[in-house]
């Protein structure tokens, strides 16, 4: 199932500061890397995502 809209945590993460959202998209991204497939940790790195291309940093 896709979601059509951005999770409930995608507004906290207008207010973070870039480098803290790198930070996270990059766990997220080793533990995927591990193995990890729960569809919690992708939905936030995409909210993750689509805030930093907001921000041009993507």
């Amino acid at each position: 199932m896709f979601r059509k809209s951005p999770s409930p945590a995608a507004e906290y993460n207008q207010t973070r500061s870039t480098d803290d959202l790198r930070n996270e998209y990059e766990l997220i991204n080793r533990e995927r890397a591990g193995g990890g497939t729960s569809p919690n940790p992708v939905a936030d790195q995409n909210d993750i995502a689509r805030e930093l291309e907001r921000r041009g940093e993507l």
